[in-house]
């Protein structure tokens, strides 16, 4: 909500200097993609570290006599599923907020300033 009410001023003077519905919601939706690309890749590479460090621990145990250390499973669909989810994400988290700021009136609100 607090996200909302920060952007509908911007909202209302793009749709006020004429820019039309389309053209806000494309630089919405591209603002929060363009986080969402970026944000996935830095937790995919922060995640690969650290998957990486946990696969050092040493994990000894006599139930499993041929594993050494945790186990860890670097199985691609895994990235896939949270870079998929991190744009999936971010696509909604600035599409709604859009959607629920376009429904105001902008002359309302620059005029409330």
């Amino acid at each position: 909500m607090f996200w909302i009410n920060e952007k509908v001023d911007s909202i209302a003077i793009l749709k006020a200097t004429g820019f039309s519905g389309m053209d806000v919601s494309l630089i919405f939706i591209t603002i929060a993609l363009v986080i969402g690309v970026f944000g996935g890749a830095l937790g995919l590479v922060f995640g690969f570290g650290l998957c990486n460090l946990i696969d050092m621990v040493p994990f000894d145990t006599d139930a499993l006599p041929t594993i050494t250390t945790y186990p860890i499973n670097y199985d691609l669909r895994y990235y896939v599923i949270a870079v998929i989810f991190s744009i999936a994400a971010t696509y909604f988290a600035g599409y709604f907020p859009y959607r629920k700021a376009s429904k105001i009136d902008p002359v309302e609100i620059i005029r409330g300033k």
